[in-house]
């Protein structure tokens, strides 16, 4: 917390080591960017990424290639990120300060660790974005009665259908708390750290990983969070199955307990640059407004507009810019020139916010995003979300598919729900002999699982031996929750849709 400039080592904060792999050694600057190199490749060729391309970005199931997935929409956040990595760094050389803070050997890992957590900063949304996320966890939060966890009275009968998770009074029920609550929040961010590391097995440099780990509270977490760290921990970071990796990361990085890494804040201020204006250009494209619609919404929720202020030099003069080219559409014309100018002026911001707080930023207890405080260029981010969160979220086309996408979801955990409720040997057995001639809807539903989620599974489920038949119970509830969550949350929005209708009978 009180680390000054002199403190500040970016090579002794960044790190090559692979939780996979034997101790690595880099001692030259061409070591160290050929490691970042295979980090891109392996985040580049993975399926995780792929499917970004058939996951929503705003408008579920999609068919107009002209309106955003989750790829498109993260690779311009790549490219965002790419230029305030640059412009930080442009800085700090200008003002001859690269060996000072330890970056004379680290500017291309720099640039490439920003450049892959903006790529794959989404991969954990599960199908329709924000609302298959409440969709799995009101489903689980109902059937594990998470609210009685969280009652220090406990003034009411515990009404858990799970009966190892049940609160029984002895020294378990600690772990079964931390279970049910960890079940019952789900989170893009937690399980992309679960993505890379237990399911993909991508083995990705700490330093990278430690880029996309945005907050810092476990998903466990209950009760409040404290103030000095009320934005790091708004949302759940990790889930308890990563826990043991995310205390190596720390350790690895030089991370404190609920710090974050000094990248992640690079990647959040180009994410809050992309989407701001790339939702608005969606909802023209859709149809939804029309560009003079747009501009007088942002204008009124600007309020007043002095010709020297940013909304003039931005939004003002993008609208002007409209008619100047004649054989471009007024629509492209507007939104690019919207985009330049919110980009000029965002991004040398980001980078003088991320030079002005590097010692809070470097320790990773700066508890605000770069583009969040009382400076114009965050009012223009606000007025850019505000208008899309009453005139595009509202909508009443995107809500209807919002609320199919929950229906998908919600039913999609009750079709595989009979895997839950299978006694732990009869599941194992399923598990090790892939059938079970009891239980034949459920040999079909298993059979449908993901390879490597049935892998990640096995695997922790061997590493129980040494617990107590109890707390064995637990884990392996605990896993197979994890296994269908893990399932469930990896399809794209169509494969979702079109395996709710199949299961359904209804195609």
């Amino acid at each position: 917390m009180g680390k000054g400039m002199s403190d500040i080592d970016f090579s002794k904060k960044f790190s090559v080591q692979r939780p996979l792999s034997k101790p690595i050694t880099a001692e030259s600057e061409y070591d160290i960017v050929r490691l970042f190199e295979s980090d891109r490749g392996r985040i580049i060729n993975s399926a995780a990424i792929r499917r970004l391309q058939q996951k929503t970005q705003v408008f579920p199931l999609e068919r107009n290639a002209a309106v955003r997935s989750r790829l498109t929409h993260s690779m311009e956040v790549q490219q965002i990120g790419r230029y305030i990595a640059k412009d930080i760094l442009v800085r700090i050389k200008g003002e001859n300060r690269l060996d000072a803070l330890g970056l004379s050997l680290w500017q291309t890992p720099f640039e490439s660790m920003v450049e892959m957590a903006c790529l794959m900063h989404d991969i954990g949304n599960p199908p329709f974005g924000h609302f298959g996320e409440s969709a799995i966890n009101n489903w689980f939060r109902k059937r594990l009665d998470a609210t009685y966890i969280q009652d220090d009275a406990l003034s009411r009968d515990d009404v858990c259908q799970v009966e190892a998770l049940r609160l029984k009074g002895n020294v378990h029920d600690a772990l079964r708390r931390q279970v049910r609550q960890d079940l019952s929040h789900f989170e893009g961010n937690a399980q992309a750290i679960r993505l890379v590391h237990t399911l993909l097995k991508l083995n990705l440099t700490y330093s990278q990983v430690g880029c996309i780990l945005k907050y810092t509270r476990p998903a466990y977490w209950v009760g409040e969070v404290p103030d000095t760290y009320r934005y790091l921990m708004k949302k759940p970071g990790y889930y308890l199955s990563e826990q043991d990796f995310v205390t190596d990361l720390r350790q690895e990085l030089s991370l404190e307990e609920y710090h974050r890494f000094p990248l992640t804040y690079i990647m959040e201020a180009a994410d809050d640059i992309s989407y701001c204006v790339a939702d608005l250009e969606d909802a023209v494209e859709k149809e939804i407004l029309t560009t003079e619609q747009l501009y007088l919404y942002l204008r009124q929720t600007w309020g007043t507009v002095d010709p020297s202020d940013l909304f003039a030099k931005t939004v003002e003069q993008a609208y002007e810019s409209r008619k100047r080219h004649r054989w471009r559409s007024t629509d492209d014309q507007f939104f690019m020139q919207l985009r330049v100018n919110t980009v000029a002026k965002l991004v040398p911001y980001a980078t003088h916010r991320f030079i002005k707080n590097l010692p809070a930023i470097y320790a990773g207890a700066f508890d605000e995003a770069l583009l969040e405080d009382k400076g114009a260029q965050a009012k223009l981010l606000r007025v850019f979300k505000e208008v899309a969160r009453k005139y595009v979220f509202n909508n009443a086309e995107v809500e209807k598919l919002e609320l199919q996408g929950y229906r998908v979801i919600g039913g999609l955990l009750d079709i595989y729900h009979p895997l839950l409720e299978m006694s732990y040997d009869a599941f194992s057995q399923m598990v090790n002999d892939d059938t079970h001639p009891h239980y034949p809807i459920e040999t079909r539903l298993y059979h449908k699982l993901s390879s490597k989620h049935c892998l990640a599974y096995r695997e922790a489920t061997l590493q129980l031996s040494a617990l107590s038949c109890e707390e064995q119970e637990i884990w392996k509830y605990y896993y197979r929750a994890r296994l269908i969550q893990d399932y469930i949350s990896g399809m794209t929005d169509l494969y979702a849709y079109d395996e709710y209708r199949r299961l359904m009978a209804a195609e």
